[in-house]
């Protein structure tokens, strides 16, 4: 069994007697204060019980927790209340990731994550490991992945050697993994470390290859086409701090284009209609030009020295200025290979590429940046990338029918409408604003909108894959091998029945789907749909006897 780095226990015992401490110190003040039930010096007495304890418990959460790689399984034991011991097959760990944030790089320590198939979080942590055993864990795993391809396809001789092997990647269905509690911390102290070594006179060294490494020149593209969900947040929350500069940015702006020389909250009332709308314009604009600088800002931070090997069957990344992040993705283990183009990247022939898998639970680690590829690269460079990870193609996608561009219109066009008559209420009853039909200008854009969504939306079968495309500002690409469907789903909204449209969604165990990213085909006709829903259920029948007919083949060679 093994331990954690002694500087984890460090870590644990001023974090838990910080907690317990102030807690203590806190009811002292309690009891000595409101409740006059302790003198005052209780105060003191009670928090330094409580970081005693808190140091006391921190101590013995160290030491009980410890861990193995043995066989085929990673064993976990932690616990002091409540003592928790779980097994998981190596066989079901669909990821290895391994995080290093600025004191832990300083320190020489590495946290890793171990993701399985269907947890609803990462199924368990080490925090923290030395870097040496945070990488020996990562090959560990690694080679068991091999060593099993190996058996399976009948490559390993007589004498424990193993050929090279030819089986192909992508037979493994990914499944739950029933395991208790939530996820343990972890380190790399050996104690009786037999077990923990690899038999490796069994298994063959990987090949390994440099796939892809982001340069600085593609950094600042990056940076510059890819729009970060939370830059907007950290623009209004940094608004305090900045806000002198922006209000006097805003000023300067709004007297160049004749609106009122100084902006101000408390002088909003005593504008003309005309200088609300330039004050108004600009703040939207100078909002998100801020955003784009956020967002830029993120995304070079998150993807600075982007490398992409191939070491043997699995895809292994590190990326990341502040934090650094390294992980593996076994090929066999992919789920859902993406595409995906955003507006600018379209324009400039840019697309960046995605593989998703089983591993990444709702608010898993970084589960999004930890499944890309390849942030960017020229659309061609990308897609071949992708053919080479195995079932995935870029055949034309059949477009939905016209009568859905007129639904999407309608849609685009409650949102003008919705606005204008809120604005009226306003008018009537609150404060005389004007011009509250300004919205209904955006009336005219309602049928480009509709038309850009239809025309970015599509699917397509082939002998392999199911392909589905959608998205205008952040267009995917989705290619989902029908024996990685698990279940085909037919829905039909009471807006598409009204117009005989409805959506198939070909359903995986990977992370998108968990959060409303599934390869789905929307709004097809409904005979389409029925057909289409058939379709997959059919191939997904043939593509597995067809496996497992070969797989029987290659048994039995193996036997011979």
């Amino acid at each position: 069994m093994r331990r954690l780095h002694p500087l984890s226990a460090v870590q644990r015992v001023i974090a838990t007697a910080f907690r317990f401490g102030s807690t203590g110190f806190f009811l002292g003040i309690l009891l000595s204060g409101p409740l006059d039930l302790a003198p005052f010096w209780a105060t003191f007495a009670l928090g330094g019980v409580g970081a005693l304890a808190g140091a006391a418990y921190g101590v013995a959460r160290y030491l009980r927790f410890t861990y193995e790689t043995a066989g085929d399984t990673f064993a976990v034991s932690s616990g002091v209340l409540n003592r928790q011991e779980r097994e998981i097959p190596l066989g079901r760990i669909q990821n290895v990731d391994v995080t290093r944030n600025l004191i832990q790089r300083a320190l020489g320590l590495a946290v890793v994550n171990f993701e399985t198939a269907g947890g609803g979080s990462t199924e368990a942590v080490l925090n923290a490991v030395d870097l040496e055993e945070a990488r020996r864990l990562q090959e560990f795993v690694a080679a068991h992945g091999r060593e099993a391809v190996d058996e399976a396809s009948g490559t390993i001789g007589e004498d424990g050697e193993s050929a090279p092997s030819t089986a192909s990647a992508g037979t493994d269905r990914a499944g739950a993994v029933e395991t208790g509690g939530d996820g343990a911390a972890g380190g790399g102290v050996a104690g009786d470390a037999s077990s923990d070594e690899p038999t490796t006179a069994r298994r063959r060294a990987p090949e390994e290859e440099d796939l892809y490494r982001l340069d600085h020149a593609d950094l600042l593209r990056l940076g510059a086409m890819t729009a970060k969900p939370g830059a907007p947040v950290l623009v209004v929350v940094g608004t305090p701090f900045f806000g002198d500069l922006a209000l006097a940015v805003l000023s300067a702006t709004t007297a160049a284009l004749g609106g009122p020389e100084r902006v101000a909250f408390e002088l909003l009332p005593t504008y003309s209609p005309t200088e609300l709308a330039i004050v108004a314009g600009v703040t939207l604009v100078e909002f998100a030009l801020a955003t784009l600088v956020v967002s830029a800002v993120l995304t070079m931070v998150e993807f600075y020295d982007f490398r992409l090997r191939r070491v043997g069957d699995e895809l292994r990344y590190e990326r990341g200025f502040l934090n650094r992040y390294s992980g593996s993705i076994p090929v066999e283990k992919i789920q859902t290979v993406s595409i995906k183009e955003t507006a600018p990247m379209r324009s400039l022939g840019y697309a960046g590429l995605s593989v998703e898998t089983a591993g990444y639970g709702p608010g898993a680690n970084d589960g999004q940046a930890s499944n890309t590829a390849i942030p960017l690269d020229d659309s061609a460079t990308v897609t071949e990338l992708a053919e080479s990870l195995g079932e995935f193609e870029t055949p034309p996608v059949e477009r939905p029918p016209r009568r859905a561009r007129r639904r999407y219109a309608v849609r685009f066009a409650l949102l003008p409408l919705a606005v204008a008559a809120l604005a009226l209420l306003v008018d009537q009853f609150l404060l005389d604003v004007g011009w509250w039909y300004a919205p209904l200008a955006l009336l005219v854009l309602a049928p480009v909108a509709g038309h850009l969504t239809w025309k970015h939306r599509g699917h397509a079968t082939t002998d392999d894959v199911f392909v589905a495309r959608s998205g205008f500002w952040t267009r995917t690409t989705r290619s989902v091998p029908y024996y990685r469907v698990q279940t085909v789903i037919g829905s039909r909204s009471v807006f598409q029945r009204y117009r005989d449209l409805a959506s198939v969604t070909a359903d995986t165990a990977s992370t998108s789907s968990l959060m409303g990213g599934d390869a789905t085909a929307h709004d097809v006709d409904d005979a389409t749909a029925r057909t289409l829903h058939d379709v997959l259920r059919t191939r997904l029948g043939e593509d597995i006897q067809r496996r497992r007919a070969e797989e029987d083949d290659g048994s039995t060679d193996a036997l011979r």
